[in-house]
C-alpha cells in the first residue's frame, strides 16, 4: 500500500542522558536506571517483545514525555534518547524486525512499519476491515510475513465488565499471514473466542506462531495455542489446571514456550488456600515440560520471563514480593534452584508492572519501577552469578 501516514514534527527530538548506575541495596547487583524524565512514564516494550537492536547498542521503549504515548530509543553506550514516532492514533502494540531494523505499529486501524534508522513511516501493510478490531501481531523469523489477529467487534456497555463481556461473547477471531511486501493475506487460524492478543511469532521457525484465548484464567478451556502456518497443525500448550489457570505466554530463544500459572484461582482473589503457583516452559508441541514452584505469595499478579529454560526471572508481586526473583536449573537434581533475589523493584499496587524481560544474550534484565520519583522509569540489572545472590525466604 502507498504510505499515507506521516510522522509529526516531534520525531527525531533528542534528550540528554538521564541514566544513573547504583548497587542494589538487597542483592548487590549492578543496576542502571535508564530514564528519569520528571512526571512522565517510561516503559520498556511489553515483555513478549524485546527492544534491543543495532547489535544490542540501542533499546526501544515507550514514553509519555511529549504528552502522548510514543516510541523512543536510547543509545545504551551514551544514554542519549531520541523520539522515534510522533503518530496521531498510535496504538501502542508493536513488533520489531531486528535484522531489518523496522518496527511495526498500529495507527488507528492501519498497520504500518517505521524505519528505525530514518524514523520515517516505511509502508502501510494492512487496513482492518469494517466490523473488526485490530489485535496483536508479530513478524516471523524470516522478516517476510506478519501474523495479524483481527476480531469481530464486541460492544461493551459503560457499566459492563469488558473482560467478562468479551469472554462470554465468543467473538469470531482470525489470524492472518500477511506478506510484508504486498500480496493477499491468508487466514491461518480462526476460532470463535476472544483470541486477538499475544500473537507471537517463533524467533527461529518462520512458520510457527502462538496465540492465546483470553478470559478468566480459571474458566478458559485452553489458553495457549501454537500453530504451524504452513500445515495448519495446532497444539494446545500446558493444560489449564482444573481449579486454576496458566498464561502470560512467550517464546524463549529456541522452540520453547514459557508461561506461569497456579493450580488454584490465579485471578488474585484474597483468601485463596494453597494456590501452588508455578512457572515453566515446554516445547511448542507441548512436550518436555520443565516447571519451578513459585512462592505462595505469588498467586496474584506476576509475570515470568526467560530466554532459555536454564534460568527463569519473575516479577514478584505488588506489596507482598517487591523483588525480582531468579531460578536456575540444576541438571543433577533435575529441578530448579531458588528463588534468589535479583533486584529491588519496590512494586506497589498503584505502581507500574515491572514486566521483567531478559535480554537476548541472557546477561541483563529490563524492568519498570516507580521507585525513583513515583512515575514509571526503565531499569537494567546485570545478572550476577546465581550463588552470589541472597535467597528469598517465603513468608509464614
Amino acid at each position: 500500500m502507498t504510505p499515507n501516514i506521516r510522522e509529526g514534527p516531534k520525531t527525531g527530538r533528542v534528550w540528554p542522558a538521564e541514566d544513573e548506575t547504583y548497587t542494589d541495596p538487597t542483592s548487590g547487583a549492578d543496576v542502571r536506571r535508564l530514564t528519569s524524565h520528571p512526571g512522565a512514564g517510561d516503559w520498556h516494550l511489553y515483555f513478549t517483545e524485546h527492544g534491543w537492536y543495532d547489535d544490542g547498542r540501542r533499546l526501544l521503549f515507550r514514553s509519555e514525555r511529549d504528552g502522548t504515548r510514543q516510541l523512543y530509543t536510547i543509545d545504551l553506550e551514551t544514554g542519549i534518547i531520541e523520539q522515534v514516532t510522533d503518530l496521531a492514533g498510535f496504538g501502542g502494540e508493536n513488533a520489531v524486525d531486528h535484522e531489518n531494523e523496522l518496527v511495526y505499529v498500529w495507527v488507528d486501524d492501519s498497520l504500518v512499519s517505521v524505519d528505525l534508522r530514518s524514523f520515517r513511516v516505511n509502508d502501510v501493510h494492512y487496513e482492518v476491515p469494517a466490523g473488526y478490531t485490530p489485535g496483536s501481531f508479530d513478524v516471523n523469523a524470516d522478516g517476510d510475513t506478519l501474523y495479524v489477529a483481527v476480531m469481530e467487534e464486541v460492544r461493551v456497555g459503560a457499566d459492563e465488565d469488558s473482560f467478562r463481556v468479551k469472554f462470554e461473547a465468543e467473538p469470531y477471531t482470525k489470524v492472518l499471514a500477511l506478506p510484508v511486501d504486498g500480496g493477499e493475506p491468508e487466514v491461518v487460524r480462526e476460532t470463535n473466542a476472544w483470541a486477538n492478543s499475544h500473537v507471537l511469532a517463533s524467533p527461529t521457525r518462520a512458520e510457527l506462531f502462538l496465540y492465546c484465548e483470553e478470559g478468566p484464567w480459571d474458566e478458559v478451556d485452553n489458553r495457549i495455542w501454537t500453530v504451524d502456518a504452513e500445515t495448519g497443525e495446532t497444539w494446545q500448550v500446558r493444560d489449564v489446571p482444573e481449579e486454576g489457570g496458566v498464561g502470560h505466554e512467550y517464546w524463549m530463544t529456541g522452540e520453547r514456550v514459557g508461561y506461569h500459572g497456579a493450580h488454584r484461582d490465579v485471578e488474585g482473589k484474597a483468601g485463596v488456600a494453597d494456590p501452588e503457583p508455578f512457572a515453566g516452559s515446554a516445547r511448542y508441541d507441548d512436550t518436555d515440560h520443565r516447571e519451578a514452584r513459585l512462592p505462595s505469595e505469588l498467586y496474584a499478579l506476576t509475570h515470568t520471563h526467560a530466554v532459555s529454560p536454564d534460568q527463569i526471572v519473575c516479577d514478584g508481586t505488588f506489596d507482598r514480593v517487591t523483588y525480582g526473583l531468579i531460578y536456575q536449573w540444576d541438571d543433577d537434581r533435575g529441578d530448579y534452584e531458588g528463588p534468589r533475589i535479583l533486584a529491588t523493584y519496590d512494586w506497589y499496587e498503584s505502581g507500574p508492572h515491572p514486566h521483567t524481560r531478559v535480554s537476548p544474550d541472557g546477561e541483563q534484565v529490563a524492568f519498570d519501577s516507580a521507585r525513583y520519583d513515583g512515575s514509571s522509569n526503565m531499569y537494567l540489572v546485570d545478572i550476577p552469578d546465581f550463588e552470589d545472590l541472597p535467597k528469598y525466604e517465603e513468608r509464614d
